[in-house]
């Protein structure tokens, strides 16, 4: 219960409504995927657009699709998916530290709340930079860490990649992959996506 009432009632809702919004779609794309896979497979060309479109959403923090996922999976399968998760969310993850590292506080500051950034600022710490980063980036599918990293540390850019991309891949396949699992292994799965959130926030939302 303390750390609820550390969470902002804006990130409890956001939260809440990813997790519904992916539910759905995931129940609606297993009803209807061999009319989605017929349909929707554009090829190449909706490749293109899942990855720019994923790109945008992880540029502007805290966007995300994510909702997405579910659809994807069933058109183009968990691999691909997956791969073109690691490949979208890494880049643009590296796209917001150049960002952030460029412009700094002043102009970040204009489209994400200072306050919010503080906190991310403060579980970075200063020992164990790495180390941190990477576990954030595996816990806490939002891109405002990026901004954090870029702005407040003085995280070299090629240890920013490493550990950005090593963090990122445990969601970007567990999640297709499980979508195509029996019914117990999803449930396992969602239980142990709720624990990461829980965890990564409230190593966010505690400190102080």
């Amino acid at each position: 219960m303390y750390y609820l009432s550390n969470m902002s009632r804006k990130e409890i809702i956001g939260i809440t409504i990813l997790i519904l919004v992916f539910v759905i779609g995931a129940l609606a794309t297993s009803r209807f995927e061999s009319v989605i896979e017929s349909r929707l497979d554009f090829g190449w060309w909706g490749m293109l657009v899942y990855v720019l479109v994923t790109l945008l959403a992880t540029i502007v923090a805290p966007l995300s699709t994510v909702p997405l996922i579910p659809l994807v999976t069933a058109i183009w399968g968990p691999f691909i998916t997956s791969i073109l998760n690691v490949f979208s969310w890494g880049v643009g993850s590296v796209i917001a530290f150049i960002i952030a590292r460029r412009f700094g506080r002043p102009i970040i500051g204009r489209f994400i709340d200072v306050n919010t950034l503080s906190k991310y600022e403060k579980a970075l710490g200063e020992d164990y930079l790495f180390w941190n980063v990477l576990i954030l980036r595996a816990l806490v599918p939002v891109d405002i860490l990026s901004y954090a990293i870029g702005i407040f540390t003085n995280m070299k850019l090629g240890h920013y990649v490493f550990a950005t991309f090593i963090g990122i891949i445990p969601f970007a396949f567990i999640l297709p992959y499980a979508l195509e699992a029996p019914f117990y292994f999803q449930l396992l799965v969602f239980l142990l996506v709720l624990l990461a959130l829980y965890i990564g926030y409230r190593k966010i939302s505690s400190v102080k």
